[in-house]
C-alpha cells in the first residue's frame, strides 16, 4: 500500500509529513482529503475522542479502516463504531499491535497446544519511562483506558479466556489521573490474571509478559528501554501487512476487530467505574 494523503489539523504537522514522505499530499480535515478520490482505505491516528467520528464518516464513505486503539474511549464508543464499520461492510482493524510481535505469536501457539499445561498465571507489564504529555493525557481516557486496554485484549488473545471481575489498586498521581494502576482478577477458565502498569520507570519503555502453568513457565520481553523500537517497529508493520491482506479481501491474520475493541473498552469501564 502508499500513502497518498495525510490529514492534520496543524499546519507544522502536515509540514512535518510532508518532509517525511515527500510527493504525499497534506490536508487540514478529512473530507478535502478524499474529495479527490483514489483513496483505498484509511488508517486512523488521532486522538482516542475523534475514533467514533472518524469511522463514522470513513464507514459512509465505503473505506476499510486500521484505527488506533482503543476505538474510542468508552465501551459505548467502540459499540458504536463496529455497528458503523458492519452496516457500511467496511473492514475495521484495530491497532493492537503486540498481536504481530513474533515471540509472543509463538507463547500463544504454545499456550494454545497445552504446552504450559493448565495456566495457574498470567502476569502482564507495561511500565513507561515517564508519563505522557498534559496534551494527550487530557484526552486518552486515563490510564486504565490508554495503557490497561492493551493488557486487557493481550489477556484475552494469549488464552483464548475472557475477562472476569478485577480488584485494582492506583498509585497516587504526581499530576492529572494516577500513574500507576496494578489490577488482579481471573480469566473465564480459572486462571489468575495480573496487570502492572506505571508511567515512571528508570529502564525506559517497556513491556513483559510471564506465564505460569502445571507443565511450564515462560517470561516473553516484547519491549524494552531503547532496544524495544526495533521490536515494536517491525510488529507495527507485521500489521500494516495484515491491513494491506484485508483491504485486498483476505483473513487479514489474527489481527483485532471491533468486537476485540470492545472486550478491552468493557473491561476497563469498569474498572474505572469504582
Amino acid at each position: 500500500m502508499q500513502v497518498k494523503a495525510i490529514v492534520d489539523p496543524s499546519a507544522a504537522a502536515r509540514e512535518a509529513a510532508v518532509g517525511a514522505a515527500p510527493g504525499t499530499a497534506a490536508f487540514p480535515d478529512l473530507d478535502e482529503a478524499l474529495a479527490g478520490g483514489g483513496v483505498d482505505a484509511v488508517l486512523i491516528a488521532a486522538p482516542s475522542t475523534l475514533h467514533l467520528r472518524l469511522v463514522r464518516d470513513c464507514a459512509a464513505r465505503g473505506l476499510p479502516m486500521l484505527c488506533e486503539k482503543p476505538c474510542g474511549t468508552t465501551a459505548a464508543e467502540a459499540s458504536a463504531a463496529a455497528d458503523a464499520a458492519e452496516a457500511a461492510g467496511c473492514p475495521l482493524q484495530i491497532g493492537y499491535w503486540r498481536r504481530f510481535v513474533p515471540e509472543l505469536q509463538e507463547l500463544r501457539a504454545r499456550i494454545r497446544a497445552g504446552a504450559l499445561g493448565e495456566l495457574t498465571l498470567v502476569s502482564c507489564y507495561q511500565w513507561d519511562a515517564e508519563p505522557s504529555a498534559p496534551e494527550f493525557r487530557a484526552t486518552s481516557g486515563g490510564i486504565a483506558v490508554d495503557m490497561g486496554v492493551h493488557e486487557l485484549d493481550q489477556l484475552r488473545w494469549l488464552t483464548g479466556q475472557e475477562l472476569g471481575a478485577f480488584a485494582r489498586a492506583a498509585q497516587p498521581p504526581k499530576g492529572d489521573g494516577p500513574e500507576g494502576l496494578q489490577l488482579l482478577g481471573s480469566l473465564s477458565q480459572g486462571t489468575a490474571a495480573f496487570v502492572s502498569m506505571g508511567q515512571r520507570f528508570p529502564h525506559g519503555d517497556c513491556v513483559w509478559v510471564e506465564v505460569f502453568g502445571t507443565d511450564g513457565y515462560e517470561r516473553v520481553p516484547v519491549l524494552w528501554g531503547d532496544a524495544g523500537d526495533a521490536a515494536f517497529h517491525r510488529a507495527l508493520r507485521a500489521q500494516a501487512h495484515a491491513f494491506a491482506d484485508l483491504v485486498r479481501g483476505g483473513a487479514g491474520g489474527d489481527a483485532a476487530t471491533a468486537q476485540d475493541a470492545l472486550a478491552a473498552l468493557a473491561a476497563a469501564e469498569r474498572l474505572t467505574a469504582r
